[in-house]
C-alpha cells in the first residue's frame, strides 16, 4: 500500500524493502556477497537484522519478513524485546542492549572509562543514552574491562544465533555488517568464533563470515540498486 500510495502521488517509480534487505542488495552486486550467489546478510546496530540472498535474489518469504534472525529465540523467556516477545538474538547482543547493560552496571556501582568519554552517561536516570559505537571502540582500545565483558557477552549471544541460522540454512557465506560490527573487531571474532563452535561441523567447516565489503555504505548502494530496478 505505501508504495502505491508513493508512486500514485509522486508519479514515479517506487519501491520499499527493509534496511538489511537493501544493504544485501548492495552486498550480492558490489560487496562480499559480489561472487556468491547464496549469502546470509546480518546487520547489527540498535537493533539486529537478517536478509537471506538465493541465486543473486532476495528470499523475502510469505509476507516480506524472511531473514530476521534478530528475533530468533535464544534465551525462553528471557530479556524483554523491542517487539514484545521475549529472549530473542537483539535483546542480547544489539548495540540497544549493550547499551544499557552497561547503564544497568553502572547503577550497581561498576567503573568504566565510559564515564569519562561521555559524562552525561552517570546521570541518565531514564536510560535513554546510546552509546556510540566509536565510543565503545575507543573504550575497549583503553582497555575498559566492562564494556570488554559487555561486548564479549553480546557477542557469544549473536554467535548463538549465527549457528542456529548455519544449522537450518548452511549458508556458504554469513555478511555481517553495521556500524557496531564495523567499530568493534572484539563482537565480529566472539560472534564467528562462538557460531562455530555452537554449530554442527558440517555446517561450521563450509561457511565464510566476513565483514560486509561496502562497511557502511552498504544501504545507500542497495537502494540505489532498488530505484534502479524499479524505474525498469
Amino acid at each position: 500500500p505505501i508504495v502505491d500510495l508513493l508512486r500514485k502521488h509522486f508519479g514515479v517509480p517506487a519501491a520499499l524493502r527493509n534496511d538489511v534487505q537493501i544493504a544485501a542488495m548492495g552486498e550480492a552486486r558490489f560487496g562480499a556477497g559480489k561472487d556468491t550467489a547464496d549469502f546470509l546478510c546480518v546487520f547489527v546496530g540498535t537493533g539486529i537484522g537478517g536478509s537471506l540472498v538465493r541465486k543473486g535474489e532476495l528470499v523475502t518469504g510469505a509476507s516480506g519478513s524472511a531473514g530476521e534472525i534478530g528475533h530468533l529465540t535464544i534465551d525462553a523467556g528471557g530479556r524483554l524485546c523491542g517487539c514484545g516477545g521475549r529472549g530473542h538474538l537483539e535483546a542480547y547482543a544489539s548495540r540497544t542492549a549493550m547499551t544499557r547493560a552497561l547503564l544497568g552496571e553502572l547503577k550497581r556501582g561498576r567503573s568504566t572509562l565510559l564515564t569519562d568519554l561521555m559524562p552525561d552517561l552517570e546521570g541518565d536516570a531514564s536510560g535513554g543514552t546510546a552509546i556510540r559505537s566509536g565510543v565503545l571502540a575507543k573504550a575497549v582500545a583503553a582497555g575498559d574491562e566492562l564494556v570488554i565483558e559487555t561486548i564479549t557477552e553480546a557477542g557469544h549471544y549473536l554467535g548463538l544465533g549465527l549457528a542456529s541460522a548455519m544449522n537450518l540454512l548452511n549458508p556458504g557465506l554469513i555478511i555481517l555488517g553495521g556500524g557496531v560490527i564495523e567499530a568493534l573487531d572484539l563482537l565480529f571474532d566472539v560472534a564467528a568464533n562462538q557460531a562455530r563452535r555452537e554449530a554442527l561441523p558440517v555446517a561450521a567447516t563450509s561457511v565464510k563470515i566476513v565483514k560486509a565489503g561496502l562497511g557502511d555504505n552498504s544501504g545507500v548502494v542497495g537502494a540505489a540498486l532498488l530505484g534502479a530496478q524499479a524505474a525498469g
